[in-house]
């Protein structure tokens, strides 16, 4: 044992010896410090979170981006519309921040003002006209490097509903269609005649098609009021009920959370006369809204907002945003067939059974946010309803819609985009 412990010792000392002798090796490097994430700031409107349409489609982009990309995104809640600059500056001063987003029309002026001030950050604006205000006030800037306005073929998803809903009126003997507008500006213009040449279209149809459903066209087949707000849920409601109680078949939702003021009109009606399903229906917008009061929301124009923020942010990441700036003079459209650098990015399309699930997921987050209960019922039972809701419906009524979308897609037919009052004046003297 001792002198197994005296060799030990030897082999431990000559180590050192030959540790010392040897030459020193490279030090270690030491470890890259994680790189922070990409940051992308969403900036509301005044509707804010919890609309289910407008705003929580942008915030689902966002989230959706995350999910894909790795991204953080900053949440910017504007309560009022002085808000806007001052939220918009504050997600451009954060270093980490490379895209800032603004959502809704309202926000053009601030986006254009603040995108000036920030040359080294981009700015997206979702139905805005910020490039429109550049080009008026400072030609020599146009189109601003670092400002994209996306906007959507709004006109071509409305024309869809529109003749979704005159189908309806036909096939249950209906006097009236509907629409409840918000505030009278131009991209609503866009709705609204595209609304009502879809009705116009859809009476050409049965005339060729199903003369026995057929009637003429009127200028007062289509009832519609703009209310003049975003956010005051009980103007929608006496506009929709006005409508239904002149027998309106369906009501098309153009007004954000207006929406839930006409499904308080419609749930009345469906409680006074104890029905299950509609009609009377609603029509929903922008979001997936047909769980809201399954089997009376008979479908939803979907205006895909979330594609919007999430197209915006891989352009960013793929360092493509700029140059589709300029090649495009700062407007990203998107719609249906719509392609950028040969890539399909549409943004329009009628809600179907398909896409229901993950609009079901933007009520539960609603009721987190909000703390109160947002579902009417169960996944399952929401479901249910809304597949027996369409079913009930004859299988030619879709199969004309369908015929429509593609005519759209193939160029077969050409829905009118209005967006000045020279044009509106025009469509309004022609379609009511």
């Amino acid at each position: 044992m001792g002198r197994g412990r005296t060799f030990l010792t030897a082999l431990g000392l000559l180590g050192l010896v030959l540790g010392a002798c040897a030459p020193a090796g490279p030090a270690p490097t030491p470890a890259a410090p994680t790189p922070k994430p990409i940051k992308i700031a969403i900036v509301s409107d005044i509707g804010g979170r919890g609309d289910l349409s407008f705003n929580d489609m942008a915030f689902k982009g966002g989230d959706d981006a995350k999910r894909d990309f790795g991204i953080e995104v900053v949440e910017v809640i504007s309560k009022v519309e002085a808000d806007y600059v001052p939220n918009l500056t504050t997600a451009a001063r954060d270093p980490d921040v490379q895209l800032i987003v603004g959502v809704g029309f309202l926000l053009s002026d601030a986006l254009a003002e603040v995108a000036r001030k920030f040359p080294d950050k981009n700015f997206v604006g979702i139905d805005t006209f910020a490039q429109s205000i550049i080009q008026q006030k400072y030609p020599n800037e146009y189109p601003l490097p670092n400002l994209m306005d996306v906007v959507y073929e709004e006109h071509k998803g409305s024309a869809l509903v529109g003749a979704l809903a005159t189908f309806l009126a036909a096939e249950y003997k209906k006097p009236h269609i509907g629409g409840v507008f918000g505030i009278e500006i131009p991209v609503l213009w866009k709705f609204e005649i595209g609304y009502k040449w879809g009705a116009r279209w859809a009476t050409e149809w049965l005339a060729r098609n199903k003369p026995d459903k057929a009637f003429p066209y009127t200028k007062d087949f289509v009832l519609w009021t703009y209310t003049g707000t975003f956010s005051d849920i009980t103007k929608g409601y006496e506009a929709a009920k006005a409508m239904y109680a002149r027998d309106a078949v369906a009501v098309y939702n153009i007004a954000g959370p207006l929406g839930l003021g006409i499904n308080q009109a419609v749930e009345e009606i469906a409680r006074a006369k104890g029905l299950q399903s509609g009609p009377p229906f609603w029509i929903g917008v922008d979001a997936n809204q047909d769980w809201i009061n399954p089997g009376f929301v008979i479908a939803s124009m979907m205006k895909r907002v979330d594609k919007g923020v999430y197209y915006a942010t891989k352009l960013v990441l793929d360092k493509k945003f700029r140059d589709i700036v300029q090649r495009n003079k700062g407007v990203l459209v998107l719609g249906i067939g719509t392609r950028v650098d040969g890539e399909l990015m549409e943004g329009i399309s009628v809600s179907t059974l398909a896409d229901l699930d993950e609009f079901i997921r933007m009520g539960e987050t609603a009721e987190k946010l909000t703390g109160k209960k947002v579902l009417p019922a169960s996944p399952d039972e929401i479901r249910r309803r809304v597949k027996a809701m369409r079913d009930a419906q004859p299988a030619w009524m879709w199969e004309a819609v369908a015929e429509l979308e593609r005519m759209i897609r193939n160029g077969e037919v050409q829905v009118p985009m209005v967006m000045t009052e020279e044009e509106i004046k025009k469509w309004r003297e022609e379609l009511g």
